[in-house]
């Protein structure tokens, strides 16, 4: 039924005599407009007869160029042709490729041609799934110097595929392998072969990925804080949710440590980088959220003396903060928008405001002083924003739409961190955020000479517009 060739009529007529003048016999075929009972009848006709089925799928294999349903259909009716799969593994890697089409695979083509070859082309633009295009090349020659296409094939696939579905393909590749050849050693050397060169064509991403984990005071629950977290390993902004829950305060740190140990497991084949950003309220905007443990990865053999025995969060991953709050005001959106687009500005002039200790006191004149430059789009505080002014600072800040604002987490920021935070601006966007956040990190052998790093941990508010954790729905 899935051979289009076989909609009209008239070629479901040419079909019943080129099958007829192969088998060298004349058979009764009663005509019908509708397909379905038109090639029932077909198959009940050519069926009572021997190599009637072989005869009439090569007949219309010929009309339909071959292509992949006729190809099946060819294999089903052939008798020297051996099922490509038990009904059973058929049935379990049907699943395992269940809604694997080109939109959920964008690199399925390039997958496909990988283990096809240059000889066999493309992939056809009428093959949509990875279990078609899996069916195409199970009716190919074997390589006489390797694994079977199909083998390479699925290897490729697994490579592009989320962890927990490229895994699964990969476990029931192996088990095939190992249960359909005798010889362990051959089928190692299958499994290996199938594994040479796996994903080699693809280019690797320079992007990083990013987790989201959002912390917000739990409403109703004043001991308890809603944790969610979010990722997004692609380079077009798609986050996925992975978690949502309240928890105990006194759980937030190890629920959190929890957290990143599960995206770091998803995210083990991305090449990139990570981003952690917590999305804070005001509440807790200057907590030191790098600062941290993680969970020691080896049990009992601990090297760092940390809370939960891993180092701390900042130690291997860029951290940031954004504000909760402004992501749920959309009012400000616009104007957070406007400075962003300055920032990102390949012209460059984008440009730094410094409060100066108690300015937060002054908060209409500052708010002032950043309306009449639209060009600024990073303001160091004066105080941490656990200070009544350094807060002042902040809002005003966040109100005047600014995306980067840095602070020191206790006192004043070093006059180091100050020039080092101007001089972000100068270079490309994405190394702007890696100097920003070497500022809140501990100083190491060869960071800017160290001078002055001996002092407070310091802040980043990195807040890209662009990338909010969920779309809001506008209001019509």
């Amino acid at each position: 039924m899935k051979v289009s060739v076989l909609d009209d009529l008239e070629v479901r007529r040419i079909c019943v005599v080129d099958a007829m003048e192969r088998l060298r016999l004349r058979l009764s075929v009663a005509e019908f407009d509708d397909k379905k009972i038109h090639i029932v009848v077909m198959v009940r006709a050519f069926g009572a007869v021997p190599d009637g089925w072989r005869h009439l799928t090569e007949a219309v294999q010929h009309l339909a160029d071959y292509d992949l349903p006729s190809r099946h259909a060819a294999s089903l009716a052939h008798p020297v042709v051996a099922p490509l799969l038990g009904e059973t593994d058929q049935h379990d890697l049907s699943a395992l490729l269940a809604g694997l089409d080109r939109t959920a695979v964008p690199e399925l083509a390039a997958v496909y041609h990988s283990a096809a070859g240059d000889h066999f082309g493309p992939l056809p633009d009428s093959v949509h799934t990875a279990w078609d295009a899996y069916q195409l090349l199970a009716h190919t020659n074997r390589p006489a110097d390797g694994a079977p296409r199909t083998l390479r094939f699925l290897q490729e696939l697994a490579v592009v595929l989320t962890p927990e579905r490229g895994d699964a393909i990969r476990s029931w590749t192996s088990r095939h392998v190992r249960t359909t050849v005798q010889d362990n050693q051959v089928a190692q050397w299958i499994l290996d072969d199938s594994r040479t060169h796996t994903g080699g064509w693809r280019t690797e991403p320079e992007h990083p990925a990013h987790l989201l984990i959002r912390l917000a005071p739990s409403t109703g629950s004043p001991g308890r804080v809603d944790i969610a977290c979010w990722t997004n390993s692609g380079s077009a902004w798609a986050p996925r949710r992975r978690d949502e829950r309240p928890v105990p305060l006194s759980e937030m740190r190890r629920h959190v440590a929890m957290l990143l140990d599960r995206e770091e497991i998803r995210l083990r084949t991305h090449r990139g980088g990570l981003v952690l950003e917590f999305i804070l309220p005001f509440s807790l905007v200057n907590e030191p959220v790098e600062q941290w443990s993680t969970h020691g990865a080896f049990g009992e053999e601990k090297v760092w003396d940390s809370e939960f025995g891993g180092p701390s969060i900042g130690d291997g991953h860029k951290v940031v903060v954004r504000s909760l709050e402004r992501i749920e005001a959309l009012q400000l959106h616009r104007v957070w928008n406007e400075r962003w687009d300055v920032l990102t500005d390949a012209a460059g002039g984008a440009r730094m405001h410094r409060c100066e200790e108690g300015d937060g006191a002054e908060h209409e004149r500052l708010y002032a002083r950043l309306l009449d430059d639209p060009a600024v789009v990073l303001m160091t505080l004066g105080s941490p924003p656990d200070d009544q002014h350094g807060r002042s600072e902040l809002l005003v800040g966040l109100q005047a739409g600014l995306p980067l604002v840095v602070w020191s987490r206790s006192g004043s920021l070093p006059e180091h961190a100050h020039a080092l935070a101007e001089s972000a601006l100068e270079g490309r966007l994405a190394e702007s955020l890696g100097v920003l956040t070497r500022l809140r990190s501990a100083p190491r052998t060869g960071d800017h000479g160290g001078e002055g790093f001996t002092g407070p941990r310091i802040a980043v508010l990195w807040d890209d517009p662009n990338r909010l954790p969920e779309v809001p729905e506008p209001i019509n």
